[in-house]
């Protein structure tokens, strides 16, 4: 169990130096890059993100998180043993579901490099019809498809891995119920954004890959200590 948590630390600062090559930049404006006028909200601040960098950084950035990938399926091992005392009806899902969110997240992450370099190639080209205008956008739609399935796959298993710690018996402390992809993705979204300066521009996209970090250094550490 130790050894599955720590393979869930090193992919998660992984995948955090990740986002930082992919979406740390500051970000372009409208007047530098009039394609940002035709996106709003998340896909308008990524791609403003990715298209002041080099291709050789968002390639670095999506490989990180695509190679290291596997490390989280061999980090949730840590939480099927840890629930493993409780009835199966309460401990196998929450880890299926888990176990789902992170293997469908390296396409997710890695896609942000095709999306970068498509947006990159129109802004180059310099042309503005709608086709082109719209291929960033297009692969934005697919982008998102799966990024909202494993959320929702995270969600629905931490509810469930939270009821399973609450009645027990698990491994892990019944105040480990609140330590789940639910609570510290958001606890993660709120630290990312009090770092102040260029360290808050450098990870302003990486709210998951923090909260997965705190999630399995906060499980490992419980773990450890148990052993101990």
């Amino acid at each position: 169990m130790l050894i599955a948590g720590l393979c869930g630390v090193i992919a998660s600062v992984a995948w955090l130096v990740g986002d930082i090559l992919l979406l740390g930049k500051p970000m372009g404006t409208a007047a530098q890059y009039p394609l940002l006028t035709s996106y709003d909200g998340t896909a308008r601040d990524s791609l403003a993100a990715m298209l002041p960098a080099s291709t050789t950084r968002l390639a670095w950035g999506a490989l990180l998180g695509v190679l290291t990938g596997p490390l989280y399926l061999v980090a949730c091992r840590q939480l099927r043993q840890g629930l493993r005392p409780a009835p199966r009806l309460l401990s196998v899902p929450p880890y299926l579901l888990i176990v789902t969110g992170f293997a469908l997240a390296p396409f997710a992450h890695g896609s942000f490099y095709y999306w970068g370099q498509a947006a990159k190639a129109v802004h180059a080209s310099g042309v503005r019809s709608a086709a082109l205008t719209g291929l960033p956008g297009d692969m934005a739609a697919v982008l998102f498809i799966p990024y909202g399935v494993l959320l929702a796959c995270w969600a629905a298993g931490s509810v469930w891995m939270a009821v399973c710690v609450l009645r027990g018996p698990t491994v892990f402390p019944r105040w480990m119920c609140v330590v789940n992809p639910l609570v510290c993705i958001p606890v993660g979204a709120l630290l990312t954004r009090a770092v102040p300066g260029a360290a808050g521009t450098a990870v302003q996209g990486a709210a998951l890959s923090a909260g997965n970090l705190l999630f399995f250094a906060l499980s490992t550490a419980v773990l450890w200590k148990r052993r101990e």
